[in-house]
């Protein structure tokens, strides 16, 4: 029975990503008499050295608190300052040490490469923890923590390698076959402006959009499999409009920066917000525009918007998540509008500056909706299927996953995405319409029984509760549900076929992870789930795989209450696959010719011509 499917790498690796434990900390605390304080905070640029003072360049981050080694070294997270162009290694900044006489950090600097090393540990850990948040578990990476027989890091421990001066490439890019984020530095050309100069060195590692976009590649990679794998347009372009989401809604933690842009106006279109990498514009551009704008056509859901920014199947990469970006902002807006029109409309008429007091009010309402926001889009990662994703099929995930949270919605926040979403122009397949029921993922089509020993009473479950589970743990459920999915009956309702050795071969299932989902409702009532992914493979031509399977959501109860399918012996899937491998490029057909594609190696191409 057992070679009928296969465990993933999140299953049979023995190393996991293992935060710091506050609470042994606050035990040791304890028996010192030393308070140990829940966060680190550390100084930031809020967007890039090319910021203006009046424009709040500058912010404090607050990390949560972990002991530090120099670098700085933590749990998850080592920074690692070796430039490959220069051949340098630079002094690693020691946290600790300097907490005594600068509790903030180092101050800002161009100059002095440890705030680049500072900045980049501050924000890859914040956007961390901001998953850990979101998903109510403990994020973890999809690289080993060996490579070959060689540990990628001393300790032999899973941590993601940062390197804020990697080398002279005007790019930044997650290796996933390194396990590291890599930063690389460039020189402004004729046109730059403002607070740069033509020849001025740039450093993609004091972008704060820059590292967190790029940690977002390495943590959705972690949470997805085959998220990487370019089977449509969409999921290149689901990618870069991903992380330039979470990139964007962090940006609304720095309080001083949102009061700042409303000050100026109670819209929350202020280029201060919504303007991405300015710098790389200035300086690598035409020298005034930014790299991207998360607000392109401002409007109402049923205002026209430009037929440059209309989805297509098919398009580019950049311009693809640039429309996913642009959707998301416009359903903020919106949200946003309305649960201020109140407080705006007391304001209305004012031409003086605007009152602190009604500043303070939408501050505060912008960070928490932004916040919110940002909970929606991770939580959403967990209700996609686990292969080929389209822009339409993540709508659906936003939808679901926020019904199963909040099903009342009283602000209409699944109402404003999914007009968001029509406004530019994104199809969703298989649903007879747009309402709110239709786009809701369905249970499986019939009855399905418990799943013998995963119900939450039959889990094994680790001490602290954000701890993973143990290895044995985690592959006696991998094998509790890859019996259930492989029985006869039940192969098609999780995307699966017979496997088969000959022509046309397709191989066993694989339960690439099955992980915790644990919500918190507004009633602060907590609700249990597992997520499973569940990949399968078939051969189509000589050099080609087609990638099929479902994300199985289980209940507390151990049954099936989604299972999110894309059928692996889909004659229409195979159709679009097809067309899309025509005019896919060289590098991203050999993928789907690879026996063990390494698909994390195309960021980094991604990225460069994002940049030209």
């Amino acid at each position: 029975m057992a070679d009928q499917f296969k465990f993933g790498a999140s299953i049979t690796r023995a190393e996991h990503a293992t935060p710091h434990d506050p609470h042994t900390s606050r035990l040791h605390a304890d028996r010192l008499g030393v308070p140990v304080p829940v966060t680190r905070p550390l100084t930031v640029f809020t967007q890039d050295p090319s910021t203006r003072k009046m424009d709040v360049a500058v912010a404090t981050l607050d990390v949560p608190y972990e002991p530090l080694a120099p670098g700085p070294e933590g749990s998850v997270i080592r920074v690692i300052d070796q430039n490959s162009t220069a051949k340098d290694t630079y002094e690693p900044l020691d946290l600790d040490a300097a907490a005594r006489y600068a509790p903030n950090g180092i101050p800002p600097s161009t100059i002095d490469p440890r705030f680049a090393q500072q900045m980049t540990y501050a924000v890859t850990m914040h956007t961390y923890d901001r998953f850990r948040q979101a998903l109510g578990r403990t994020p973890d990476f999809a690289f080993p923590a060996t490579r070959g027989d060689e540990p990628i890091d001393p300790a032999g421990e899973l941590k993601l390698h940062v390197y804020p001066h990697y080398r002279r490439e005007d790019n930044a890019y997650y290796d996933e076959e390194r396990g590291a984020l890599l930063f690389g530095y460039t020189y402004g050309n004729k046109a730059a402006s403002l607070l740069n100069q033509p020849g001025g060195v740039v450093f993609t590692s004091l972008s704060h959009d820059v590292v967190a976009h790029e940690m977002t590649h390495a943590l959705l990679s972690g949470m997805r499999a085959k998220f990487l794998l370019p089977s449509n347009a969409d999921v290149d372009g689901f990618h870069e409009g991903f992380a330039d989401l979470i990139a964007l809604f962090q940006r609304f933690q720095y309080t001083e920066l949102v009061r700042r842009a409303l000050a100026k106006s109670a819209d929350i279109g202020s280029g201060v917000l919504t303007d991405f990498a300015r710098q790389w514009g200035q300086t690598t551009g035409d020298g005034r525009a930014p790299l991207r704008t998360a607000l392109v056509a401002a409007g109402p859901p049923d205002a026209p918007v430009p037929r440059p920014f209309l989805y297509r199947r098919g398009r580019e990469a950049h311009d693809l998540g640039a429309i996913l970006l642009a959707a998301v902002f416009d359903a903020f807006r919106w949200i946003f509008a309305q649960k201020t029109s109140r407080i705006r409309r007391l304001a209305a008429g004012n031409t003086q500056e605007r009152p602190s007091e009604l500043v303070e009010l939408l501050t505060s309402h912008a960070q928490r909706l932004a916040t919110q926001f940002l909970n929606i889009l991770i939580r959403a990662i967990d209700y996609c299927p686990p292969v080929d994703l389209t822009f339409g099929e993540f709508l659906r995930a936003l939808i679901t996953a926020d019904f199963d949270l909040v099903p009342e919605d009283p602000w209409g926040y699944r109402e404003a995405f999914i007009l968001a979403f029509r406004r530019y122009g994104i199809t969703v397949p298989d649903v007879p319409d747009l309402s709110e029921q239709a786009l809701l993922w369905q249970p499986p089509e019939h009855p399905l029984p418990r799943i013998p020993g995963l119900a939450f009473t039959d889990l094994v479950r680790p001490v602290h509760p954000n701890d993973s589970p143990s290895s044995a743990e985690l592959r006696r459920r991998a094998e509790a549900l890859g019996r259930f999915v492989i029985h006869p009956d039940r192969r098609h309702l999780f995307g699966l076929t017979v496997p088969r050795a000959l022509h046309p071969r397709v191989d066993p299932p694989v339960i690439e992870s099955i992980r915790s989902l644990r919500r918190i409702r507004p009633d602060n009532s907590i609700d249990f789930d597992l997520v499973a992914e569940i990949t399968q493979r078939r051969r189509v031509s000589r050099q080609r795989w087609f990638y099929g399977g479902s994300t199985a959501i289980i209940g507390a109860d151990g049954k099936v209450r989604y299972a999110i399918v894309k059928h692996v012996d889909s004659a229409r899937r195979q159709k679009l696959f097809a067309a899309h491998m025509k005019q896919a490029d060289a590098a991203r057909r050999r993928l789907f010719a690879e026996d063990a594609p390494k698909a994390s190696t195309l960021l980094r191409g991604l990225h460069a011509r994002a940049r030209k």
